[in-house]
C-alpha cells in the first residue's frame, strides 16, 4: 500500500494549490503509522502508550470548543427511486440474510462510576445542574419533526429480543416518531443517552458515536465518514464525549488509540461500507476506562432487515446542545443496495455515526446497536428517511475481526 503521505502529494497534484486547504486537517494523521491488511486500514495514535490502555492527553477540549463544533455534512444520496415517490405505498422484499445471527450484549457501568464521575468531574455536573434548573422553569423544545413525524411524545415502543417479533410490518419512507434525547439530566445519566456521545473531530466538526465494548479494547462505533475522507484520507484524530450536553462533558473525555476503517471504504466509499470503529484511551485525569462510567451498548449483525429500531444523534437541525431520537420500521431498497438499512427520521447532519438500537428499553441496561446513521435516502425527502449499515459479516464482522474482536471479558 502507498503511503499516506503519497496519497496526499498526488491528491495535490491532480487538484492544484487549492487542494491544500482541503486537506490541512487530513495531513497531520497522515503523517501516522497507519497498518493495512487485506480487508481493513488502521491508524494508529502515536501519542497513546504502547501496550497499555493508558495514554497521554494530547487535546482536551473546552465547553466553549465542543458547543461550538460544526456538524460533518452528508454525502449524497443516490438517484430518487420515483417507485418511492407516489403516496409511500411501494414496498420491497428484503434481501435474505445467509450468515448466521451474532450478538453481543450490553454491560453495565461499574456501581460506583457514576458516583466518582461527579466527584472527579464536578464542574461539568455543575454546569449541568443549572441547565436542568433552567429547563424546567422554561417549556420543553419540540423534537423539530418534519411534516412526516407520526408525533412528538416521547412514544417509547420498547421492543424485545426476538427478531421476528421485533419485526411488525415494512417501514415507510418519511414516516417516524421523534422525540428529545438527553434533554433532562435524569435521562443522561441512565441507558441507552449516557453511552452515546459526540465524537469531536481535531480539525473541526463533530459526530455522533457510542460505546460498544468495556475495557481493556475500550471500543466505539460510528460513520466511517467521519474517520476517514474517500480520496483525502484519514482525519486528523477524534475525541469522544459521552453524555454530553451544551458543552458539558460529565463522564470525562476520551481521545482516540487507534481508528480502523474498510479497505472497501477507502476504494469507493459506499453506504454499506459506512463504518469505523477506534479504540479509546483512558481519561487523563481519572485513568478510568469510558466503560467504568457509561457502560456500553450491545451490537448485533446478520440481523433481519425489517425491524423495529431506536436511532439517536446529535441533530444540528433540532440540536447541536443535546441528542434527538427517532423510532420507526426499518426497510431495504433496492436503489440502496444490499447490507443497507433505511427509516424514517427527521435528523440531519451531525447525528452521522448515531446508533439504530433495537431493544431499546428505557432506564435499563439494554440496547443493541445494528447500524449507525450513515446519510440521506433515494426512497423519502431529505429530513424525513435516512440510512444505516446493515452490520452483518461483511462490514462490522470484518472490523470486529481485524480488531481481534468486539469483545469484553
Amino acid at each position: 500500500m502507498a503511503s499516506l503521505e503519497g496519497e496526499a502529494m498526488k491528491y495535490i497534484g491532480i487538484c492544484g494549490r487549492g487542494a491544500l486547504l482541503a486537506i490541512a486537517v487530513v495531513l497531520p494523521a497522515m503523517a501516522q503509522a497507519a497498518e493495512s491488511n487485506s480487508a481493513t486500514t488502521t491508524l494508529v495514535n502515536p501519542g497513546a502508550a504502547e501496550k497499555s490502555q493508558f495514554g497521554a492527553a494530547d487535546k482536551i477540549y473546552t465547553p466553549e470548543e465542543i458547543r461550538s463544533a460544526k456538524p460533518l455534512e452528508w454525502a449524497p444520496a443516490p438517484n430518487a427511486d420515483p417507485r418511492y415517490q407516489s403516496g409511500n405505498t411501494f414496498r420491497e422484499e428484503p434481501p435474505p440474510v445467509t450468515e448466521p445471527p451474532r450478538t453481543r450484549r450490553p454491560g453495565a457501568p461499574n456501581a460506583n462510576g457514576e458516583r466518582e464521575a461527579q466527584k472527579a468531574f464536578s464542574e461539568q455536573w455543575r454546569m449541568l445542574y443549572e441547565m436542568d434548573r433552567k429547563n424546567r422553569s422554561a417549556p420543553a423544545p419540540g423534537s423539530g419533526a418534519g411534516s412526516g413525524s407520526t408525533g412528538t411524545s416521547a412514544g417509547f415502543s420498547a421492543s424485545g429480543d426476538d427478531p421476528v417479533k421485533d419485526s411488525i410490518d415494512f417501514g415507510t419512507a418519511d414516516t417516524y416518531t421523534a422525540y428529545l434525547g438527553n434533554y433532562w439530566l435524569n435521562q443522561q445519566q441512565a441507558y441507552p443517552w449516557k453511552v452515546i456521545g459526540k465524537l469531536l473531530i481535531d480539525g473541526g466538526g463533530y459526530c455522533t458515536a457510542q460505546s460498544i465494548t468495556g475495557a481493556p479494547k475500550n471500543i466505539i462505533v460510528t460513520a466511517a465518514h467521519c474517520v476517514y475522507d474517500v480520496g483525502r484520507g484519514f482525519k486528523s484524530g477524534w475525541t469522544f464525549v459521552p453524555a454530553e450536553r451544551n458543552g458539558a462533558a460529565p463522564y470525562g473525555q476520551y481521545r482516540w488509540a487507534s481508528a480502523r476503517v474498510l479497505n472497501a471504504w477507502i476504494s469507493g466509499g459506499g453506504r454499506r461500507n459506512d463504518v469505523a470503529i477506534i479504540r479509546l484511551q483512558n481519561n487523563p485525569t481519572t485513568g478510568r476506562p469510558v466503560s467504568y462510567y457509561t457502560g456500553w451498548l450491545g451490537w448485533r449483525m446478520n440481523f433481519p432487515y425489517v425491524r423495529n429500531l431506536h436511532s439517536i444523534g446529535y441533530a444540528s437541525n433540532i440540536s447541536t446542545l443535546y441528542t434527538s431520537m427517532c423510532t420507526a420500521e426499518t426497510y431495504s431498497a433496492s436503489c440502496e443496495g444490499t447490507d443497507v438499512l433505511v427509516k424514517g427520521c427527521n435528523m440531519t447532519y451531525g447525528s452521522s455515526g448515531g446508533a439504530w438500537i433495537s431493544n431499546y428499553k428505557p432506564y435499563q441496561v439494554s440496547g443493541y446497536v445494528e447500524g449507525v446513521v450513515s446519510g440521506p435516502s433515494c426512497t423519502g425527502s431529505f429530513g424525513n428517511t435516512y440510512v444505516a449499515p446493515h452490520f452483518s459479516s461483511a462490514n462490522l464482522g470484518v472490523l470486529c475481526s481485524a480488531e481481534g474482536g468486539c469483545t469484553t471479558p
